[in-house]
């Protein structure tokens, strides 16, 4: 099964205070994080930004078809571009993410059409398998102006895969950053 990996990196990081895909942690951009996972499966990447400085890094850029909407609206833009039915979509800012943990959530999405991780108690919409057939409903969403990620998710029936149960993943795994505190605080 072909299955495109998209990272969104559109966010307007105004917590940060600057765009933090491109702010470096131990010497490399948050964004190399998730290409360098993406990339040890296989997977061939996109990214959603409205930044072409993302150009920089060798993978297609793509910009938000409907601007200034949020994750909602990089997962729209996300299943217009990819040009495969099931999608890997991670955020720019998780640089924990694992081999692991995505090869446990791309087979427990097998048989669904959206499946999000979960991990002791907390759901993480934005590490996600997403299929392509569902990008209408994201659109609905969006031209209601309903721009909770979830609330699309859940009108899809997203399958909640649990990766608790999984002695290799690890809660640092789903850690996102989105101030200069937390991104001092991860620095190793």
């Amino acid at each position: 099964m072909r299955i495109t990996g998209v990272i969104l990196a559109g966010g307007k990081s105004s917590r940060m205070g600057t765009d933090k895909g491109l702010l470096e942690l131990n010497g490399q951009p948050l964004i190399q994080y998730a290409i360098d996972t993406l990339k040890s499966i296989g997977l061939e990447i996109i990214i959603i930004s409205n930044n072409s400085d993302y150009e920089q890094f060798g993978f297609p850029v793509y910009p938000d078809i409907i601007p200034d909407k949020g994750p909602i609206g990089g997962v729209y833009t996300a299943l217009s571009y990819s040009s495969t039915e099931k999608n890997l979509i991670v955020s720019c800012d998780t640089p924990f993410l694992s081999k692991k943990l995505l090869n446990y959530l791309i087979d427990a999405a097998k048989n669904s059409s959206i499946a999000i991780a979960e991990f002791e108690g907390r759901e993480h919409p934005l590490i996600g398998i997403y299929s392509k057939h569902s990008r209408d409903t994201f659109k609905l969403y969006l031209d209601r102006n309903d721009l909770k990620l979830q609330n699309a998710n859940k009108a899809l029936n997203a399958d909640v895969v649990s990766l608790t149960m999984h002695p290799e993943v690890k809660s640092i795994m789903f850690s996102n950053l989105n101030t200069t505190e937390e991104f001092k605080r991860l620095e190793l």
